[in-house]
């Protein structure tokens, strides 16, 4: 009869290929090195997680779940209209990307480090980057703008660039552009210039 894991392994290893992850890069990660890293052994780390590419899963699952939690306490108690919570809703963002040894969008780093984003851990990226991507046009949509594609598009490429800018040195002082640049797109969100229809999906 297996010996069941001790209590916590498989927060521990989960924890410790995180890091690794995030710190490295998935491809440079072997499952040796989180075996040594975590101080388990190899029949507990694969009774845990099968496969590498579970443990990749399990690790964006978690990226997942902690960015929500993390803008949610952020802007927990937000009221008043769209533009209200979508300008707290960047600055949630660049606060949480502007925390000292942020390397990076997790989901981000996995999509631009794999062409192949059908499998599992791909899907939950691509996912969590689309519903992220819908939170804004729902906000935009309720400011009534001329052209809200056009004023979502905007926004959603300022949050590009503050995942891009703060990991790099002077990167943090983009916040604050940040926010004033999605307050004024908002100020003057019904006289934006025209833009092509957005294709058909």
């Amino acid at each position: 009869m297996a010996r069941k894991a001790a209590a916590g392994t498989r927060d521990r290893i989960l924890d410790t290929a995180a890091r690794l992850f995030y710190d490295h890069g998935v491809r440079a990660v072997g499952m040796q090195q989180i075996i040594d890293a975590a101080g388990c052994g190899k029949n507990v780390l694969y009774r845990e997680f099968p496969s590498k590419n579970d443990l990749v899963a399990g690790y964006l699952r978690r990226s997942r779940e902690t960015w929500q939690q993390e803008i949610a306490a952020a802007t927990r108690g937000v009221t008043g209209d769209a533009a209200t919570r979508l300008v707290a809703l960047v600055r949630a963002t660049a606060d949480t990307v502007g925390k000292p040894n942020y390397r990076g969008c997790p989901f981000r780093n996995y999509l631009a480090e794999f062409a192949d984003h059908t499998d599992p851990a791909g899907k939950i990226a691509t996912a969590h980057l689309r519903d992220t991507r819908a939170e804004i046009d729902v906000l935009v949509a309720e400011l009534a703008p001329a052209r809200p594609y056009v004023l979502a598009d905007r926004i959603w490429l300022i949050i590009e660039g503050l995942h891009s800018a703060a990991a790099h040195p002077g990167g943090t002082r983009a916040a604050e552009t940040a926010v004033s640049l999605v307050t004024d797109l908002i100020d003057v969100g019904d006289r934006v210039e025209p833009a092509a229809e957005r294709p058909k999906v």
